[in-house]
């Protein structure tokens, strides 16, 4: 059976109006209890938009003001969890959410062409004025679990959120992994493989497994 809701709003929406959810065509689907869920008069949305609550509760997903969405989809299966887009901020792509006491906050003009981002067994935050490009994974953890056949012992566990700082250019087809922050101002070039913290700010990151090519820069929309 198709339990999915469109439109029609539990009492706990009450920051939202139908009718506008309509012309936005925003889909809401809500599956648990005591979700909390406010969008800012003024945001754009565009495309097949959705936000989907598959089980849980006491999430809270909030969307600021001058935003521009398309085709987002935020997904969460948990509890207390939370999803923030600051104001001012243009994203497209997935934001996915597993577990509970989670978190994934997207900093104020932000933008992002196609990105996904997963917070599972940890959170994901992303600083203000950053530029993301296409095909960009941003994941705060493996999701499968890798043993030590003679101990036992998870060997591949997340440890730390991911943390990208302010302004920060990421270029297409970037994977970043679990354990990673990134100070400001860095540029990560296209198809790099981040799988450990760059510490030092206005840096160049690149390669599979990433490394800094270039310090003192700093870069331009």
């Amino acid at each position: 059976m198709n339990h999915k809701k469109t439109i029609t709003l539990p009492h706990i929406f009450k920051t939202l109006l139908p009718k506008q959810l309509y012309r936005q065509r925003f889909l809401l689907q809500d599956k648990g209890h005591s979700n909390y869920i406010e969008i800012a008069n003024d945001v754009r949305i565009i495309g097949n938009s959705t936000i989907t609550i598959r089980k849980g509760d006491n999430n809270r997903i909030t969307i600021g003001s001058h935003g521009k969405l398309n085709k987002l989809k935020i997904d969460i299966n948990g509890n207390h969890n939370q999803v923030t887009i600051a104001e001012h901020v243009k994203f497209s792509g997935q934001l996915l959410v597993v577990g509970n006491h989670l978190r994934i906050h997207i900093g104020e003009h932000t933008t992002a062409i196609d990105c996904y981002i997963l917070a599972r067994d940890k959170s994901v935050t992303i600083g203000k004025s950053c530029m993301i490009s296409r095909g960009i994974e941003i994941r705060a953890t493996d999701v499968h679990k890798v043993y030590d056949i003679d101990t036992n012992v998870r060997v591949n566990k997340a440890h730390s959120d991911v943390i990208l700082g302010d302004h920060i250019w990421i270029a297409a087809n970037v994977t970043i992994s679990k354990n990673v922050s990134i100070a400001d101002g860095c540029i990560i070039a296209a198809g790099a493989f981040v799988n450990k913290p760059v510490t030092i700010p206005n840096c160049m990151v690149a390669g599979t497994p990433a490394k800094i090519i270039r310090q003192n820069v700093r870069w331009e929309r």
